[in-house]
């Protein structure tokens, strides 16, 4: 077994945001003035296993806790309760793993971005131009790393966590960058990489491209597990949700 949750729930706390000056009357008028704060119940008591060389699509509507779920796994956030265990090293492309330094030239944030991912220095330099012809940004090697759109950065992220998938790879929506020839690549990759038994977790809204890769799949809404299972069973009770 690669990946076992087992009654995983994360809350989050939000806090109204006030202004100074009604911060200051409701501290002139004591406590019981003060904003109250809402609690966000993202995944409820989520349980799963993954198997080694499984490919898994998680799905569901807007907010339903599939980046939630991948962060958990990523080990970006801790679970509010229940337990997981996670065998193998996870290289993970997610919205929160692509933040460049903007000063800085491509060629460098490569490196940079490259040790974060856990790859040797001698490695980037074995592996650089193989990164940069993925990522189709061999004219902005020498450019600053701001002048990339969202995009770029997304088949940047994903060209460096390729290099550095050993066993479990992570991904939420960032197949879905770049042109069909990119999007091709891609795909190439990820069946590569199920032919070579590593495990995969992609969070995605394109139901064709979670049909064609994923073994299983995952619906999530509001948090909850509503399906587990065969993906083509899984997507049709998304779809028949979608319809509601």
């Amino acid at each position: 077994m690669m990946i076992k949750l087992s009654q995983v729930s994360k809350q989050f706390v939000i806090h109204p945001r006030r202004s100074l000056l009604a911060s200051l009357r409701g501290f002139s008028r004591g406590v019981n003035n003060l904003p109250v704060h809402q609690t966000i119940c993202a995944l409820d008591k989520v349980s799963l296993s993954i198997k080694k060389g499984q490919t898994l699509g998680v799905i569901g509507p807007n907010g339903s806790g599939k980046s939630t779920l991948l962060r958990i796994i990523a080990g970006i956030y801790k679970p509010t309760s229940g337990v997981y265990k996670i065998e193998g090293e996870v290289a993970s492309v997610l919205q929160t793993s692509i933040n460049l330094f903007p000063e800085i030239s491509i060629k460098e944030n490569i490196f940079l971005f490259g040790a974060i991912m856990g790859l040797e220095r001698g490695d980037i330099f074995k592996k650089y131009k193989e990164i940069i012809a993925f990522a189709g940004l061999d004219e902005y090697v020498d450019a600053e790393a701001r002048i990339l759109s969202e995009g770029m950065k997304e088949r940047l992220a994903f060209s460096i966590g390729m290099q550095t998938c050993k066993d479990i790879l992570l991904l939420d929506e960032v197949i879905l960058a770049g042109d069909s020839k990119f999007r091709k690549r891609c795909f190439e990759v990820m069946m590569r990489f199920k032919k070579e038994q590593k495990t995969i977790v992609l969070a995605s809204h394109d139901l064709k491209i979670v049909n064609e890769l994923c073994d299983e799949a995952l619906l999530l809404n509001r948090g909850r597990v509503l399906a587990f299972g065969k993906t083509k069973e899984v997507v049709d009770s998304y779809l028949k949700l979608l319809e509601k």
